[in-house]
């Protein structure tokens, strides 16, 4: 895929055709690739592609690259022959966009788009090295302008200029002969450079490196970054972060940079760029294994592949991975590991995984302990047989104002895989609260049922949670969610299961089904319930949908001879019923204050604009008491368009035999009646 769109690219830079490029930048965000040295504008400079500059340059300039693809054998050459001598600068470094123009004598250019930019050390000085190779002029910066000289060379001049290149390649040949590093063409590394078990603070004036399987046991300074940059060869890894690291960019084959986050230190503004390269049995994250400290302003691009393996000793827990990291912890309560306005992008990442590996990706983490907020996840994600959560796999701290864009596909032809898919988070046991989902979700089993006595897979997703086991608050899903297969099927635009509440939210994305037997709500697919006995009584569980609005369109369809419940707001309401010393008392699950104005087009078993099917006690009483002298009620409030199918579904009994029902604890009414309502205005205003 890499190389299609390597030479899809290429050949719209050269061909300078803005039309072809305009429809790989919808797709792709080529913007931020890079053909080997070379950054997508830098190729635009080089090929006098005017079309593509003018129409991208001011953006271009100001992006960061990050995926890098192969680099074209015409492409070097042609830069060969435009470098010149100028050459040896580009070993391995980048040619920036200004440092191309300089190259090409583009001088007007170079001068217009300076004052826009905010250059590092080492672009600037390879900026003074091209002009002094090409003609033995110097440049200035001063402020924001760019001072270059002009003047003719003479003969002298140029002969000297000669004699210092004959120089610089003997001195290069010497260097590689003899294996020494030098730090004038590439990176030293960086705990031979610095005392890095020191508490002093040092500010980088050059790259640096990590070598192959290299461990800093400690690593307790300040580093500021000054916009250059740390390679971690695969395998590199710091064991002890307790120091600051800050303005600097980190290049990673896809191990955790680091291993162990503090609670005394500090991961800002930092831009990892991960090339994974991962087949493991071990969970692991691209920037931290464990963190109790604070990763803030962090951006991560990630391409490549992680592959899951399964253990030798059969051990069938989840293998946990992070894109930023595996797990953030508290510590006594009073140290809590935070991660804040994180950005994370994937771009032509996948994940395989054997079945028995059981594998799990979360977009920014893989566990939560801490506190999770304000973090972006952006791109693609593509998965076979291996489960992924947009922002985090078990939550069980804060997750808060949490956003995820990418669209995650995950399919599987495992005959004892379930696929599950979700925006945030996959089980969460603690608070999510204002996080948003626009990206497509999708989890497709292409597996048969094996035999008679055998299931074929079960397929979940939802918009924001898979499993709710305490509270989904002021959340909204706007992405597709998609589920196929040939078993049962779990989804909803909010959640697929829950045991606890989601309050506040808003579900507006396409779901679209296609199973045997189907439990899919516009907010919730199938309200779970669980008890336990106490010392004092019992203590329940259950799922409430309360004050939600679903906005979009349901499609389901049933195959086989399986039983489809599809609810505008919840698909399955189940109960349980307990003996108490007053008799048998029945609980299950409460759909209040909701809102369904979105369209059914399901034409399935049994559909209900508030609830697909309900256990027949909780229907036919809709109250319950819990010896507080309050009646609650199952379902009250609820509104949904008139001329929808009405409110119910159907109702069933322990022996699965379902029945009709009458509406109950809900209103018909116009669109433009319910838009009025006060409480219905109230649930915009908290999700938007």
């Amino acid at each position: 895929m890499s190389q299609q769109i390597e030479e899809t690219l290429l050949q719209a830079i050269k061909k300078d055709d803005i039309k072809a490029f305009d429809a790989l930048m919808e797709t792709t965000q080529c913007g931020a690739y890079r053909l080997g040295r070379f950054p997508v504008l830098s190729l635009m400079y080089l090929y006098k592609s005017r079309k593509l500059i003018s129409a991208y340059e001011s953006m271009f300039l100001k992006t960061t690259n990050s995926v890098t693809l192969s680099e074209p054998a015409e492409v070097s050459k042609k830069f060969s022959a435009k470098a010149g001598k100028c050459l040896r600068l580009y070993f391995n470094e980048v040619v920036s966009p200004l440092e191309m123009l300089l190259i090409l004598d583009d001088t007007k250019r170079l001068k217009r788009v300076y004052p826009t930019l905010s250059l590092s050390s080492a672009v600037k000085g390879r900026l003074k090295s091209i002009y002094f190779i090409k003609y033995s002029l110097n440049i200035k910066f001063e402020g924001n302008e760019i001072i270059i000289e002009r003047r003719p060379l003479n003969y002298r001049e140029k002969k000297k200029i000669a004699a210092v290149c004959i120089s610089v390649i003997l001195v290069i040949a010497i260097v590689v002969s003899s294996s020494v590093i030098s730090s004038v063409f590439a990176p030293v590394r960086l705990d031979k450079y610095y005392d890095l078990t020191s508490n002093e603070t040092f500010t980088l004036d050059q790259d640096f490196y990590v070598t192959k399987n290299h461990s800093i046991e400690e690593f307790n300074c300040t580093i500021i970054g000054n916009g250059h940059k740390i390679v971690f060869d695969k395998g590199a890894t710091i064991k002890n972060f307790n120091g600051n690291i800050s303005d600097v960019t980190i290049e990673s084959a896809g191990e955790a940079v680091f291993a162990f986050v503090s609670e005394s230190a500090k991961i800002e503004n930092v831009t990892f760029n991960v090339i994974a390269d991962i087949s493991t049995s071990e969970a692991t994250a691209f920037v931290a294994t464990t963190n109790y400290g604070v990763i803030e302003n962090v951006t991560v691009n990630v391409s490549g592949k992680i592959n899951a393996l399964a253990k030798s000793d059969n051990v069938t827990e989840e293998l946990t991975f992070g894109g930023v990291v595996l797990q953030n912890y508290v510590r006594n309560n009073n140290v809590v590991g935070t991660i804040k306005n994180c950005v994370v992008n994937y771009s032509q990442f996948s994940l395989v995984g054997e079945a028995s590996a059981n594998a799990v990706f979360g977009g920014v983490a893989g566990v939560n302990n801490g506190y999770l907020q304000d973090c972006k996840v952006k791109g693609q994600i593509v998965a076979d047989t291996f489960d992924i959560a947009g922002v985090c796999s078990l939550n069980n701290g804060f997750l808060s104002d949490n956003v995820n864009e990418a669209e995650l596909y995950q399919t599987s032809s495992d005959a004892g895989w379930n696929p599950i898919v979700c925006g945030i988070v996959l089980r969460n046991n603690f608070s999510v609260e204002d996080c948003k989902n626009t990206g497509k979700i999708s989890a497709i089993s292409n597996s048969d049922i094996v035999s008679q006595d055998s299931k074929a897979p079960t397929v979940s997703a939802a918009g924001i949670a898979y499993l709710n086991n305490h509270t989904v608050g002021g959340c909204k899903n706007s992405g597709a969610v998609t589920a196929v297969g040939k078993g049962e099927a779990y989804v909803g635009g909010i959640s697929a299961h829950s045991y606890a509440k989601i309050t506040d939210c808003l579900s507006s994305g396409e779901i679209t089904v296609t199973a045997d037997t189907v439990y899919a709500g516009g907010i919730l697919g199938f309200s779970e319930i669980y008890y336990t006995a106490t010392l004092t009584g019992y203590s329940f569980a259950w799922g409430n949908t309360v004050n939600c609005i679903s906005q979009g369109k349901i499609s389901v369809t049933s195959i086989g001879d399986g039983v489809a419940s599809v609810g505008g707001i919840v698909g399955y309401v189940d109960e349980v019923g307990i003996e108490l010393s007053s008799g048998k008392s029945y609980f299950g699950g409460e759909v209040k204050g909701c809102y369904f104005v979105g369209e059914l087009t399901s034409d399935v078993d049994y559909s209900g604009s508030i609830v697909g099917v309900c256990a027949e006690n909780i229907y036919e009483n809709n109250s319950y008491n819990l010896n507080d002298g309050v009646d609650y009620y199952n379902f009250d409030g609820n509104y949904y368009l008139v001329g929808s199918v009405n409110a119910f579904g159907a109702k069933v009994t322990d022996d699965k035999e379902h029945s009709s029902v009458e509406d109950k604890g809900a209103t018909a009414a116009t669109i433009e009646v319910i838009q009025n309502l006060e409480a219905y205005k109230s649930i915009l205003k908290k999700v938007n």
